[in-house]
């Protein structure tokens, strides 16, 4: 039995081969749009090339992308109707695979309907609220961030009657069973900063003070999740100076995790039976930031872009990290990489019975002829398994991998604030120019980006 799968090793080879050179599509033009900040017109390449990046089975990871591009290129509304209908459809297709059977992923995962990944559903919110205080609309805002505390409520619990009942098929099939994964997530210090200053821009500062202590709690009770020091000028964020205004910069950088593809390949000479597993392992991605300085400069300083004397920088701060968006997907994941595991284990049992069911013919058979022809079966029903067996690598492509905070207090008035990312030797690998016009009263938020 062994001899006749001698020859897998290079079947597998030049199935992966094809496998990883077929249909996918090149990023290149997008990235480069990415790099250089030019986010509409990465936007533009993307729609314009949806039906060749996206299958009718990824709604929600063609919204998703959009929502997040549209975002950055500073298109709030639209943004908010790309994420609103990801969430939608993510309601819509968890709710659709809650009545589906482990053994309904007959063939892979990914001919089934992407439902998002907790870190994607949550972080949608996330983008939302900083839609909507853009868009001037804080009462909004405020409940988006309460539809990302009420998800985070539910998350820990999404996979685990999933992976319970998957559990259930696999040990009837003489399988152990496998333990559910604890999520660390349960509290986020983004989420928590924003509902604080949001408060603070309202005058309810005890409700400021609750949201702080929150996120506090995030940094205390998260330590493999928040590995970093809390950003020092939090404390400062409710004792502005009478008078002046208080400006908070935010800054995304990097790019989330993505998925890659792990396959374990097991052959018994009992039964003769092969089992290939395929299943998605989240893998960082590395940035060149490893910090930030934002220098603020009047406006009255710089006419039609010409100095009018030299431009004087008033005030100086580096940013400090928040919040991991990479730790908390990896984390996130676990539950759901662990339900994966179990539904390969079970598809691929059922397909290596086949494959066995005509090895055994083929051994039994009397006729020579039969034999070959259930040999052939069997072959093919293992290279059927080869093609077939694949891990589902969707995900979300532009979420960003950290979020930076931290904030200057200036007198009222118009400012040029220049954002610079530096890599680990110091030097500038990003300039950011924002205007703002600073208030004493209300809310001086500026959001940078740069997915380097």
């Amino acid at each position: 039995m062994v001899r006749k799968f001698l020859w897998l090793p290079v079947v597998a080879g030049m199935i992966f081969v094809s496998c990883s050179t077929m249909g996918n599509y090149d990023f290149t033009a997008v990235d480069q749009s990415l790099n250089t900040g030019e986010y509409e017109a990465a936007y533009q390449v993307v729609t314009a090339d949806s039906d060749k990046i996206y299958s009718s089975h990824d709604q929600v990871l063609q919204s998703l992308d959009l929502g997040i591009l549209s975002h950055y290129a500073g298109e709030y509304q639209r943004s908010n109707q790309e994420l609103t209908q990801a969430e939608k459809k993510i309601e819509e297709y968890y709710a659709k695979s809650i009545s589906q059977s482990i053994s309904a992923y007959l063939v892979n995962d990914t001919v089934v309907d992407y439902d998002g990944e907790i870190f994607e559903d949550v972080y949608l919110n996330i983008l939302m609220a900083l839609n909507y205080i853009h868009l001037g609309n804080i009462e909004d805002a405020f409940v988006e961030i309460r539809r990302f505390d009420n998800k985070l409520k539910t998350a820990s619990a999404k996979y685990s009657d999933k992976i319970a009942a998957a559990n259930q098929e696999n040990t009837s099939n003489g399988e152990d069973p496998v333990a559910v994964p604890k999520m660390n997530f349960h509290n986020s210090a983004l989420a928590r900063y924003l509902s604080m200053i949001l408060y603070r821009s309202r005058g309810q500062l005890d409700s400021a003070r609750v949201d702080m202590k929150y996120l506090d709690s995030a940094f205390a009770s998260q330590p493999a999740l928040y590995n970093f020091a809390k950003p020092k000028s939090i404390q400062q964020e409710l004792e502005v100076p009478q008078g002046m205004g208080r400006v908070n910069i935010i800054a995304f950088t990097g790019k989330s995790p993505r998925k890659e593809e792990e396959v374990l390949r097991l052959y018994s000479d009992v039964g003769g039976f092969y089992y290939k597993i395929a299943y998605p392992e989240m893998r960082r991605q590395d940035s060149v930031i490893s910090s930030i300085q934002v220098s603020a400069i009047p406006v009255g300083e710089i006419l039609d872009g010409q100095a009018v004397r030299t431009p004087q920088t008033v005030a100086s701060v580096f940013l400090e990290p928040l919040e991991s968006i990479s730790n908390i997907a990896v984390d996130t994941f676990e539950q759901h990489k662990t339900l994966i595991y179990l539904r390969a284990i079970l598809r691929s049992i059922g397909k290596s019975t086949t494959s066995t069911v005509w090895g055994t013919l083929a051994d039994d058979s009397s006729d020579s002829g039969l034999g070959l022809l259930f040999s052939v079966l069997e072959v093919a029903s293992v290279v059927s398994t080869e093609a077939s067996e694949r891990a589902d690598i969707r995900v979300a492509r532009y979420l960003p991998s950290v979020a930076w905070v931290s904030g200057m207090n200036l007198e009222p008035g118009e400012y040029i604030l220049n954002i610079e990312y530096k890599n680990n030797s110091g030097a500038q690998v990003a300039l950011e120019q924002k205007y703002i016009t600073v208030t004493a009263t209300g809310l001086n938020l500026v959001e940078a980006v740069c997915l380097k």
